[in-house]
């Protein structure tokens, strides 16, 4: 398996073009001291105009999901798709402030759960990037409407740090039947044009609970070809300063026969399709 070589990634100005310049973390951002002339009546209606950042995103989500909206918890709403409408299950599953040169932006994902799902459907996940306004939110990227996951299930999502200055989305999910696990992840992060889904590839495969391996006649067979294999992502951050951070993958575990695997994998973003180019190796379901 060939790993995929890297280059000095330098976008100064595609990125700075994206809406999404990216961040930092922080605390919620504190409103601006009232100036020393200002009269202590002046200053105190000030601190009474301010919205916290847990009201602004209650306001959005009641204004995007409904009433029935939460940020801790669940809440029935639908989901149309093709045509189709839904009942589903939403809830937050990722919501991270974060600082964009001299102000702040809000990284939040709902996750909506089909309800009586069968076993091949997926769920949805709704990405937003948001913009603070006087006292709520505007939109300045999403991404919405992704199927993920399976039995109604969208999977898991978190906030990771791709560059020095550049924050997205990693989501994982998962497949099992027959005694197989196929465990997927995704990398949701900001563009040139808004947030872009750039690829996706295997977090974990394993067989260890095969159905065949329980038939006696056929388990010496299937015990040479079980197997169980991670693949670990991480931003190579030694270079702090570098606007975007290559990509590693780890593969580490046993292939068939038992033999171990251990290889290092390397990409760059691709600054024309924003994507990376993960091998077909990187995306199998089973021994190579």
């Amino acid at each position: 398996m060939s790993a995929v070589s890297i280059k000095p990634l330098l976008l100064p100005a595609l990125m700075g073009a994206a809406l999404l310049a990216g961040c930092k973390p922080a605390a919620e951002p504190a409103p601006a001291s009232a100036p020393q002339a200002e009269a202590p009546a002046a200053a105190s209606t000030a601190a009474a105009g301010h919205v916290s950042r847990t009201a602004r995103l209650q306001a959005f989500l009641t204004a995007r999901y409904g009433k029935d909206a939460q940020l801790s918890g669940d809440w029935r709403g639908q989901w149309t798709q093709d045509g189709q409408t839904r009942p589903v299950s939403w809830q937050v599953c990722a919501e991270q402030p974060v600082v964009s040169g001299d102000s702040w932006q809000q990284l939040l994902a709902v996750c909506g759960a089909l309800v009586e799902a069968g076993h091949p459907e997926p769920g949805t996940i709704d990405f937003y990037v948001l913009r603070p306004t006087t006292s709520g939110f505007d939109v300045a990227a999403e991404l919405t409407g992704g199927t993920y996951g399976s039995s109604g299930q969208p999977g898991t999502v978190q906030i990771v740090r791709a560059g020095s200055d550049f924050y997205g989305f990693r989501m994982e999910d998962g497949w099992f039947g027959q005694g197989y696990s196929l465990i997927s992840q995704s990398l949701v992060l900001p563009g040139p044009k808004g947030l872009v889904d750039t690829g996706s590839m295997r977090s974990h495969i394993d067989n260890g609970a095969a159905y065949d391996c329980d038939d006696a006649d056929a388990a010496e067979d299937c015990r040479s070809k079980i197997f169980n294999i991670d693949f670990i992502q991480r931003f190579d951050d030694s270079d702090r300063t570098a606007r975007v951070w290559p990509l590693q993958v780890e593969e580490t575990g046993s292939t068939c026969g038992g033999t171990p695997v251990r290889q290092q994998h390397r990409f760059t973003l691709d600054p024309k399709s924003w994507t990376y180019s993960f091998p077909d190796a990187l995306q199998r379901e089973g021994c190579e």
